[in-house]
């Protein structure tokens, strides 16, 4: 990913001058929304990042009914073996392979950005709604954050947590996408360390409980950091949750693999408040194509992975967390 001059320019500009905003970028750069919070108007964009929000009032949930129209296991199996081929020869050892699902819904954007619970909800008119649990990065004492997020269970099968964690691709998905993430913090702090590695969160959704496998990766930062938003980021992006390692010929992968403009799915979006940052992949992510909608899902493929619990997984992804 390559941002924009004028975006790196304008992040390092707000955040030297100290004035709170509001950036949304896409997956491949090209696309970014940067608003000062003071400019932004509610019937365009909402947001609501760990309570932060543009809303002074919360609206009554609305009733969602909605219906995914999945592409089929034989359609899926192609683009797995796209990756599978790449793994096998050695090009890449993760590879976070994603499809839109199509969705009929008598519901807008608007009423499920309402509706949906999360820790990071953003809705922009006529464009996409996002309901996401997975941190980006998140800045704060001249320190930053990433807590990535690899390996899901239904929390009400038994002994789920066990069996999470003595899962062995899971657990190699996950050792490979906090490596990745070390090796980008040190791109741009000092003294990175795991503090807390392999811990799981239950999240509630439409589909019942799940249960999702974190670890927390910290480095320290200049005081000077404020000046450098814009590059930090650049030299971030895009999210290793969401590419796979090593990170540019996977992203080669999955240009080839999916076939479709993921556009702001799996960006990222967040809040600089003059003094920290807080910021979300975009992930849980529902796009407004002319009159219809997609919903966008994936996973992580790794040498072990199969075709069928892959499938099931973007599948079980498919939801409105209630």
């Amino acid at each position: 990913m390559v941002l924009k001059d004028t975006t790196i320019s304008l992040m390092n500009s707000l955040g030297t001058q100290r004035i709170p905003f509001l950036f949304i970028i896409s997956y491949d750069g090209k696309d970014c929304i940067i608003e000062p919070l003071n400019k932004i108007k509610t019937d365009e964009i909402k947001y609501n990042f760990n309570g932060v929000s543009n809303q002074l009032t919360q609206p009554s949930p609305s009733v969602l009914q909605i219906e995914a129209h999945p592409l089929s296991f034989e359609q899926y199996q192609k683009k797995f073996d796209i990756v599978k081929h790449e793994l096998q020869i050695g090009n890449t050892y993760l590879t976070n392979l994603t499809v839109e699902t199509p969705l009929t819904t008598d519901n807008t954007l608007e009423e499920i950005y309402n509706t949906a619970k999360a820790k990071y909800k953003l809705w922009v008119k006529g464009q996409f709604t996002c309901f996401s649990p997975e941190i980006f990065v998140q800045i704060k004492d001249n320190a930053i954050y990433s807590y990535p997020m690899k390996g899901t269970i239904k929390a009400d099968i038994p002994n789920a947590s066990e069996i999470l964690l003595n899962d062995k691709k899971e657990t190699a998905e996950h050792y490979t996408i906090v490596d990745l993430i070390r090796n980008d913090l040190n791109i741009v702090s000092k003294k990175v360390r795991v503090n807390r590695f392999r811990y799981l969160d239950k999240l509630e959704t439409s589909k019942g409980p799940i249960l999702q496998m974190s670890s927390e990766i910290a480095g320290e930062l200049t005081t000077e950091w404020h000046n450098e938003i814009g590059t930090i980021f650049h030299k971030l992006l895009p999210a290793g949750s969401i590419t796979g390692s090593p990170k540019e010929s996977t992203m080669r992968i999955i240009n080839e693999s999916e076939q479709y403009n993921r556009k702001y799915y799996t960006g990222i979006c967040g809040i600089y408040d003059g003094n920290s940052i807080d910021s979300a992949v975009m992930i849980r992510y529902i796009e407004q194509q002319g009159n219809q909608y997609a919903y966008k899902s994936g996973g992580g493929i790794t040498s072990s992975s199969t075709a069928s619990s892959e499938y099931e997984e973007l599948l079980q992804k498919i939801y409105i967390p209630s």
